[in-house]
């Protein structure tokens, strides 16, 4: 049997810079379906964490302190970023249940790919700095016990926002479930831009670079989605169209196909 090798097919290496968002004029019309940087500006994967892990390993000299301490404020964010995989997973499964638009699922695994990688990016920096952290970790100072004490607090909190949004899910549908990622992707965005630009250790900022570029484009997906099920939001999302990253502007969109009674026959 002949084996494929890898770079043999007729397709490019993906481009290392975000393709530009398609402007939709507000008072125009826009074709039917989504518009297509719906599914153009998820599509490639621009970074991943790997590409940071040795300049992670790098950072420093710290202090015993000073990685506990960074260890906790890393498992922070990770108590966060561990329910995006979860949520947009369910939001996926929801989506193929009613039979969305091939782009709208898309779009909703792109954004899990990515939601997987900041979970990812989490735990290579708190196992970089303190190997086995939290709980498998013996803390050395009073900053590090009373921050693995709090973070079993955090977890529990986290568990329970997770059964909120899939009762949310399961009992309002997508939309207003696109709304409350719309939520996290907002203030994540914005509070990575800030961390990215006050962060003096070059690997921490390159990564929340990486992951606010990512909620900016959630956010421009994620206000569509709503959108859709929420039509007067559309006016208000233009308004605020800034918010949702450079290049991008909102428009009014019209409702998918896919929405409305599913199909009697198989859908491909």
């Amino acid at each position: 049997m002949q084996t494929r090798q890898r770079g043999t097919a007729d397709i490019g290496p993906p481009p290392t810079t975000i393709p530009p968002l398609e402007v939709v004029a507000a008072t125009g019309t826009t074709t039917p379906g989504e518009p297509e940087w719906l599914w153009e500006s998820l599509r490639y994967r621009f970074w991943q964490p790997a590409d940071l892990a040795r300049s992670i390993r790098r950072a420093g000299p710290f202090t015993v302190e000073q990685r506990e301490a960074i260890a906790y404020w890393w498992s922070l964010l990770a108590a966060v970023e561990r329910l995006g995989p979860r949520a947009y997973a369910a939001a996926f499964v929801h989506a193929a249940e009613r039979h969305d638009s091939d782009q709208v699922r898309w779009s909703l695994l792109a954004m899990l790919r990515d939601e997987l990688q900041h979970e990812q990016l989490c735990g290579m920096v708190v196992e970089g700095l303190a190997p086995g952290w939290p709980f498998q970790y013996a803390p050395r100072t009073t900053l590090g016990r009373q921050g693995i004490c709090h973070l079993r607090d955090v977890y529990e909190e986290a568990e329970r926002s997770w059964d909120g949004y899939r009762r949310v899910l399961a009992q309002d549908g997508i939309g207003v479930a696109s709304g409350a990622l719309l939520l996290g992707a907002l203030v994540t965005g914005d509070l990575c831009e800030r961390w990215a630009t006050g962060c003096t250790i070059p690997a921490f900022a390159t990564a929340f670079r990486h992951s606010a570029r990512d909620a900016q484009r959630h956010q421009a997906v994620l206000r569509a989605l709503a959108t859709w099920d929420w039509p007067a939001a559309g006016g208000r999302a233009a308004v605020r169209g800034g918010q949702a990253g450079p290049g991008v502007r909102q428009a009014p969109v019209q409702r998918h196909a896919g929405r409305g009674r599913p199909p009697a026959g198989p859908v491909g």
